[in-house]
């Protein structure tokens, strides 16, 4: 099996802890469409708004890009900005529209 994002074989097995050297490899399972978003949007919006057709699709990516794309994304404050003059007094689902759609440009 290998990363979706970058290609590497993935280990997956406990060989080596994950988050250690020698552990870039280790598989990391994400939901494309995030559990906790489910309050906020039903089954057609998710296939319409997104084009999930799965709400429970996982794609299988490494630790490095695990962490380069979920949680360690690298921002500035012309970024801020402009998402901060798209974002402001939104709620939580429109947000997540507006954060997706920047995704996609």
């Amino acid at each position: 099996m290998k990363c979706e994002l970058c290609g590497c074989n993935l280990i997956t097995r406990n060989k080596v802890q994950y988050g250690k050297i020698g552990a870039e490899c280790h598989i990391s399972r994400h939901h494309y469409f995030p559990k906790r978003f489910n309050k906020f949007f039903n089954e057609k919006e998710i296939k319409q708004i997104f084009n999930i057709e799965n709400k429970n699709s996982l794609v299988n990516l490494c630790y490095n890009c695990h962490e380069e794309l979920i949680h360690n994304i690298v921002l500035n404050s012309k970024i801020i900005k402009k998402l901060k003059d798209k974002m402001q007094n939104k709620n939580i689902r429109e947000r997540i529209i507006i954060l997706y759609k920047q995704l996609l440009k």
